[in-house]
């Protein structure tokens, strides 16, 4: 599989130091010769070992070409009978849709599994699971529209039996998770959305308890587990754009619950205490680079610290308030 490096990685001192914001590689003398045969997919099992380090640091990222699937898409919906029309519109034939208590009942002309009441997208989504037998499952939201061949030009990541899950890209831009390829779990890309999300079957559960914030929970829970979960803006999914301060208070709202799920992982901000002539000087790194990758992570502590003072935000802080009332005693 070819492998293209990140594009915030630069190279320095002949190929055999790559720097990028919050990482520094030294290759070793045959480094640079391996470094180029994987850019060309010519690489040895040996030299393959390096990329994989350099994939697992975020560094390189793997472009499969495209291959067959053996996958069943799964969407959960609730109304919307015309988004739904547009969703199926380019898929083919192993869909199941979960009608999640629509009022009046969906009629699609796929498979459907129905829910007599809402229970949300976590337990819709877990119904459809429940009817799949093929290897990968493929969730969509009804509200979105994914190129005809989108399952198969992300199935090749699978061929890395570590990966347990891949995203495609959002051109939603409260989901959007940018146009860089990333190892889920990287500061750059902490978690991926189900709206679109293909995943190994025997790991697709959601959560039922969790309605809003149940894919963060997934990949983190996978991430936990030592598997690996990809992001791939190569393939671009539509997803309906509503932008209201609701949809982003809400959004908000799951990181309570989420942070009582996994203490160790959301931080909404991490500060950065860039120093870098010394990084400079300890690692031989050209002055010009260790400025530049101290001001990359700067950039990004300023836009998490944007992203809290926004609707987001509040959420954020009714969330966790909430759960706190909830914790005390009753009198």
């Amino acid at each position: 599989m070819r492998l293209v490096l990140d594009r915030a990685v630069r190279l320095s001192d002949g190929g055999r130091v790559l720097v990028s914001p919050g990482r520094v590689v030294r290759l070793t003398d045959a480094g640079p010769r391996a470094l180029r045969a994987l850019l060309a997919d010519t690489a040895t099992p040996a030299q393959r070992r390096l990329g994989d380090r350099l994939v697992r640091a975020g560094m390189a990222h793997p472009r499969p070409a495209p291959t067959r699937a053996d996958a069943t898409v799964v969407i959960p919906v609730k109304d919307r009978p015309g988004d739904l029309a547009r969703c199926l519109a380019p898929l083919g034939d192993n869909v199941i849709v979960v009608d999640d208590g629509s009022q009046p009942p969906v009629s699609c002309g796929v498979p459907v599994v129905r829910r007599a009441r809402c229970g949300g997208p976590a337990a819709a989504r877990n119904d459809g699971v429940a009817r799949v037998t093929t290897e990968l499952v493929a969730f969509l939201d009804s509200d979105a529209v994914a190129p005809r061949d989108w399952v198969e030009r992300l199935a090749g990541h699978f061929d890395d039996e570590t990966v347990a899950a891949v995203a495609p890209r959002l051109d939603d831009p409260l989901l959007d998770m940018g146009p860089v390829p990333a190892e889920v779990g990287s500061p750059r890309v902490p978690y991926v959305p189900a709206a679109a999300l293909i995943v190994r079957r025997e790991h697709a559960w959601f959560d039922p308890e969790l309605r809003y914030g149940e894919d963060v929970d997934l990949i983190w829970r996978l991430l936990d587990a030592g598997h690996r979960v990809r992001y791939d803006p190569s393939v671009v999914v539509h997803h309906a754009e509503r932008r209201t301060f609701r949809r982003r208070f809400l959004y908000g709202t799951s990181a309570a619950p989420l942070k009582a799920r996994h203490p160790g992982r959301l931080r909404h901000v991490v500060f950065v205490r860039p120093r870098p002539l010394r990084v400079a000087r300890e690692l031989r790194v050209p002055r010009r680079l260790a400025l530049w990758w101290a001001a990359q992570s700067l950039a990004r502590t300023a836009g998490a610290v944007a992203k809290l003072a926004s609707a987001y935000g509040a959420g954020v802080l009714y969330g966790r308030i909430r759960s706190t009332m909830r914790g005390l005693p009753t009198i």
